[in-house]
């Protein structure tokens, strides 16, 4: 089954596509990677997304209508995905846009209905409210694709992906899967940047090359912040992490300090994670992979632990999440339970998604 996975994530950037022909539901390993591609974000719709993200609230008509121009553009770049490569694609997997992400509810954008019917496929979205309905957060998801295609049979692995937050999945061997939102992952560094250099992120992480840390503020903010006490599972988002705290890194003055401050402490938060597990790798994946001066802060933090990409398991790093989505769609459809509850949180297992039909 050729299914399209889509994701847009939390630093509203790009569209990234991933289609997968999954061949065998008993065995998800068995598998192909038929095509990924990659296409901006509309500015216009971004602009609205980040307004009602950092306000963290909104009038009714305007979210419903984002939720309706949101879901268009989405079927509107499916459709040029299709044509552009001429592909078959039997189903769509959307995870939508989280405006809204609480202990309580947690809301994406992306109407499966109006995908559907614009682009004439199936689709599968709103994965995250049946965990929550089994008393999980709804996050992370990750860790299914982690726990079932990353897996290792014969050592202690984890994964870390860096997008607007960071999260990672622990797999000891014979163990229960694990896996949470560590903090902040470029979220607060795209946001200092946007507002001190004009620019959208730290390409390569050149800023803060430029900056001198400032570890005692770093790890009082650490030490001051409820979330990185809390134990796992847990997940987090823009709802504690947006301007209003990364205006706390602006008490330090120079503005490279700032940048090279905001990145040490998602470095810091990470690896504070890790070592609380007997492992030797982790694979990373996300936009975080290209800050260098990240790269190199993790490890400098974690000389004991290797640091890879996702290449060994036939997975290209910057589409991991958009192969989730299409993974989560396939098992939604042929009626597998796809969360997991150790990592979740949830009292048992469930079928995530639900299925628009044309």
């Amino acid at each position: 089954m050729r299914v399209l996975g889509v994701n847009t994530g939390t630093s509203v950037d790009a569209i990234d596509f991933a289609l997968i022909d999954w061949h065998d539901i008993h065995n998800l390993k068995n598998y192909s990677v038929i095509r990924e591609d990659s296409v901006p974000f509309d500015a216009t719709l971004r602009t609205i997304f980040e307004k009602l993200i950092n306000k963290q609230n909104g009038n009714l008509d305007e979210i419903s209508n984002l939720n309706f121009a949101f879901s268009r553009f989405l079927a509107e770049n499916i459709n040029s995905f299709k044509e552009k490569y001429n592909e078959t694609i039997d189903l769509i997997g959307i995870h939508g846009q989280t405006i809204f992400h609480g202990t309580e509810s947690t809301w994406q954008l992306g109407e499966g209905s109006l995908i559907a019917n614009l682009t004439n496929i199936n689709t599968v979205s709103d994965f995250r409210p049946a965990d929550m309905a089994r008393g999980g957060g709804g996050a992370p998801l990750i860790s299914f694709l982690d726990d079932r295609l990353v897996r290792s049979d014969h050592e202690n692995i984890a994964t870390l992906n860096i997008g607007g937050i960071a999260n990672i999945t622990v797999l000891v061997k014979d163990s229960p899967c694990i896996a949470y939102d560590t903090g902040p992952g470029n979220t607060l560094i795209d946001n200092l940047c946007q507002k001190l250099h004009s620019k959208p992120f730290d390409k390569n992480g050149d800023i803060a090359f430029k900056g001198k840390v400032n570890e005692k503020f770093v790890d009082n903010l650490i030490k001051n912040t409820d979330y990185f006490r809390l134990p796992p599972p847990k997940s987090t988002g823009r709802e504690l992490f947006n301007h209003k705290f990364a205006d706390k890194f602006l008490d330090l003055g120079n503005t490279q300090n700032i940048i090279s401050s905001a990145t040490y402490l998602t470095a810091k938060t990470i690896s504070t994670e890790l070592q609380k597990y007997p492992i030797s790798k982790v694979l990373i994946s996300g936009g975080g992979i290209n800050n260098n001066f990240l790269a190199e802060k993790l490890k400098e933090l974690n000389p004991a632990i290797t640091f890879s990409d996702h290449q060994q398991c036939g997975i290209m790093s910057q589409y991991k999440e958009a192969i989730l989505f299409s993974l989560l769609a396939y098992t939604s459809y042929n009626r597998m339970a796809n969360n997991v509850p150790s990592s979740t949180g949830a009292k048992a297992s469930s079928i995530l998604g639900k299925i628009s039909y044309v």
